[in-house]
């Protein structure tokens, strides 16, 4: 194995658990502005949310919408698929009550607090994230892992998303190292892997989702590393 001393690595759905965390946050919002009155369920309306979610994400990683119109999108489209009016303005309550609770989860992915405390003796790391400036920071103290990491670089402070090649680029240079010395660990095949490749930056795929080993993204962007548990990191490095 290739020696590395540096170390970027994603923060949501690869360290914090930003699925289980904001998952909890949204149904306190759901039950404190009564959407049960257009809702079958929170279930019913975090499935509408959540599919969509993703596909907005995924539009703003690429810099085809910006990041107001993926939060009044991703809020107004639950409440506009069972016909309520006024959907952008209700959309946009749920987001600022939101944001009031999404930096206060804590909970983490499945060993991260163990595998960081193994990592920070032996590496340099920081977190390279296109989440937003202002959760990014509150939820790392939230969850008690703030002091793992010498640094935090965050796509709205660069101006670009991953996987643009940019955001790489700037990560190594804020860090002084060269792309042979540093590794990229994330959970998302596309945004962080590819677009660590890109740079030529050796990248670990975080296969939270179980991608199978034929699956065809696994295949064509074919990672440096894959692991299914961030236990396997200890092994690894």
């Amino acid at each position: 194995m290739k020696q590395y001393t540096t170390l970027f690595i994603d923060l949501d759905n690869t360290l914090y658990d930003f699925s289980g965390n904001s998952r909890e946050a949204y149904r306190v919002v759901y039950e404190l502005l009564g959407y049960e009155r257009w809702f079958d369920s929170f279930e019913h309306y975090f499935a509408i949310y959540e599919e969509y979610n993703l596909q907005l994400w995924a539009l703003y990683a690429e810099g085809k919408i910006s990041k107001e119109k993926l939060n009044s999108e991703r809020y107004a489209h639950p409440l506009r698929v069972v016909g309520v009016p006024d959907a952008d303005a209700i959309g946009a309550r749920f987001w600022d009550e939101a944001m009031l609770r999404l930096p206060l989860g804590n909970r983490l992915m499945p060993h991260a607090r163990e595998v960081l405390g193994y990592l920070r003796p032996k590496y340099r790391m920081y977190i390279l994230s296109n989440g937003f400036t202002e959760l990014q920071s509150r939820k790392m103290q939230s969850a008690g892992i703030a002091d793992y990491f010498d640094g935090i670089i965050l796509s709205e402070d660069v101006g670009f998303n991953k996987p643009h090649p940019a955001i790489f680029e700037y990560a190594l240079q804020i860090a002084g190292v060269t792309v042979a010395e540093s590794l990229m660990i994330g959970d998302n095949i596309e945004v962080d892997i590819m677009g660590a490749q890109r740079v030529g930056l050796d990248q670990v795929f975080y296969n939270v989702d179980q991608l199978s080993l034929d699956d065809e993204r696994l295949l064509s962007i074919s990672p440096t590393y894959t692991i299914a548990s961030l236990l396997e990191l200890k092994s690894l490095l």
